[in-house]
């Protein structure tokens, strides 16, 4: 995540002392900071495609992220495609993800804007379980929309289980706010159980007494935002990762 990376680095200028450049990680919710279960997801990497673990999980994905200007580029089209396979404990087989995501852009000399705000949607199906669905899409109500941070909401339904999604941009041990995501956090009944952080290697957060619906819908939503490209950090030209 290049915004968290420049922010990491302008801190530790401003400390002076510091050789080494530490990266700046998500702060959070009190409710997961200090009896949260941590999960690193392992292999996903910058490329399109490849191997994956997540504690006693493992996975398969493909990706992709492609844009078209128009009139070089007064109308952008960005269209992203996720798809991943999920095996481990609890698992019947296995879980297919496939997501899709779309956003598109107008700029008239210096001014841009979005003339379809950026939409994230993925179709989840396994054996014996009926077909699941995780939606996000940018966010620009309120104080983080004038603002102009990169905020997005959405929700997954898996089993019964509904867990809302909000991205997090509170850095921890600083009062700074990046302006696109630096993870996301999953709330159910207004309490936080969960949450993904996104800058460097994806990593799993979850409560330790969610039930096993709720803790496979966290892993589902983690791995599938952990291998989104967003929009707002997406570069031209990924053929050559």
């Amino acid at each position: 995540m290049k915004t968290a990376l420049l922010f990491a680095a302008a801190s530790a200028l401003a400390l002076g002392g510091c050789t080494s450049i530490q990266p700046a990680r998500m702060a959070l919710p009190q409710e997961l900071a200090s009896t949260a279960v941590i999960l690193p997801v392992t292999g996903l990497g910058a490329g399109r495609s490849g191997a994956f673990r997540v504690g006693p999980y493992s996975g398969r994905f493909t990706r992709s992220d492609e844009r078209l200007g128009i009139f070089d580029p007064m109308f952008e089209r960005r269209d992203g495609r996720t798809d991943f396979e999920l095996t481990g404990p609890e698992i019947v087989g296995s879980i297919r993800v496939a997501c899709r995501a779309q956003e598109r852009t107008v700029t008239l000399g210096l001014l841009s804007f979005e003339a379809q705000p950026m939409t994230f949607g993925c179709d989840i199906s396994s054996v014996g379980s009926d077909p699941a669905r995780l939606e996000m899409r940018a966010h620009r109500e309120g104080l983080g929309g004038r603002l102009m941070r990169q905020e997005r909401r959405g929700q997954i339904t898996l089993d019964g289980n509904t867990l809302q999604i909000r991205s997090a941009h509170d850095v921890e041990g600083s009062g700074i706010q990046l302006a696109t995501p630096i993870g996301y956090v999953f709330d159910q009944d207004e309490a936080s159980i969960g949450a993904v952080e996104i800058n460097g290697s994806p990593t799993v957060i979850y409560d330790p007494v969610v039930s096993a619906s709720a803790r496979q819908a966290i892993l589902i939503a983690s791995v599938a935002l952990g291998l989104f490209w967003d929009p707002a950090e997406s570069a031209l030209g990924r053929e050559g990762e």
